[in-house]
């Protein structure tokens, strides 16, 4: 199954108010193939980056998102 979605740029970022380094991604959603199912679609499209950011942590690692239209 393809990803609805694509990582256009990745940063490598320190959080010193945590005292984290950490990554930045720029992952633009990409719109469905069809419009079957256009809620579907949105609901795994938020979802998939969350799989994604989780795939590779520990225990203690901290992970966060944000999602922003830039329209």
């Amino acid at each position: 199954m393809a990803r609805r979605f694509e990582i256009d740029d990745k940063i490598r970022r320190q959080y010193k108010r945590y005292n984290a380094v950490g990554t930045q991604l720029t992952m633009p959603l990409l719109p469905p193939a069809d419009n079957s199912d256009p809620v579907g679609h949105y609901l795994a499209s938020v979802n998939e980056p969350f799989d994604y950011a989780l795939q590779n942590v520990n225990d203690e690692d901290m992970v966060g998102i944000t999602i922003y239209n830039q329209v």
